[in-house]
């Protein structure tokens, strides 16, 4: 047990140095921009908006000097992050707009830069527990029959949908991407359309499957691969010694049977 110990102990400390062992300018120039962006979110929280604007100078013109064809960004990804950029840039520049509206802005914007740049783990599927939340108390007030509550619910899923939509438009499949948009809309038809309980229900059912799916998916997709070498190789290890020891036993109680006869 103490060589497994040992062992853990030992790749534990080599993993960290090898994983940022090939850190290079580009990763380093992308690692600024993230942070970049979240200084930016942190000062909106602050209401430093004369500074946030600042620094949203000082990122456009990094991000624009990196070579995006070589990176091999996509177009669309490119597009999802200029458009969350413009719109946090709108929200710091204009007057009349609550600072709960400009916070979400900038965090939109800080989730896109965040999905483009960070390979494992994104920001965004920190939502999971809001959304799925959001979607549970809907269909209850389908089912109680609270129209008010129904109402204030589904405006919450909104916001926080139009704040993370960015994200998903750069991580997740389009045909994906599409459904969830489709049943969004639906939803936000309902509004006007006079429209059977049993139909919401299994309409709020059907959310809940599509965004369990997406979380889950991404969730498997954004594992580090160096996590299952890891487990593999403790796997192995541990696996290895229990066969040693037992072989161990084996060979003494053998023994001590000899003895005996």
């Amino acid at each position: 047990m103490r060589q497994i110990l040992i062992a853990i102990i030992t790749i534990s400390l080599i993993i960290p140095v090898t994983a940022y062992a090939d850190d290079s300018p580009s990763q380093h120039t992308w690692k600024q921009l993230n942070h970049m962006s979240d200084q930016i979110l942190q000062l909106t929280k602050q209401e430093k908006f004369a500074e946030s604007k600042q620094l949203m100078n000082h990122f456009s013109n990094s991000f624009l000097e990196i070579d995006f064809r070589e990176e091999g960004i996509t177009m669309s990804s490119l597009r999802a992050v200029i458009l969350a950029f413009e719109k946090a840039e709108q929200s710091l520049t204009a007057t009349d707009i609550m600072l709960e509206d400009r916070i979400r802005a900038v965090t939109s914007f800080r989730l896109a830069v965040d999905a483009l740049t960070s390979e494992f783990h994104p920001l965004w599927l920190q939502t999971e527990e809001v959304v799925m939340q959001a979607l549970t108390e809907m269909e209850a007030s389908i089912v109680e029959n609270d129209e008010q509550a129904f109402q204030v619910r589904l405006n919450q899923l909104l916001n926080q949908y139009e704040m993370i939509r960015p994200a998903l438009y750069i991580d997740t499949e389009p045909q994906q991407l599409q459904r969830i948009d489709a049943q969004i809309a639906y939803l936000d038809r309902m509004r006007i359309e006079s429209t059977s309980n049993n139909k919401l229900v299994d309409h709020m059912e059907l959310m809940k499957e599509e965004w369990e799916q997406l979380y889950k998916r991404m969730k498997e997709d954004n594992t580090d691969p160096s996590f299952w070498w890891v487990i593999f190789t403790i796997g192995s290890m541990i696996t290895g010694s229990l066969t040693y020891v037992g072989w161990k036993k084996y060979r003494a109680e053998k023994r001590k049977v000899r003895l005996k006869e």
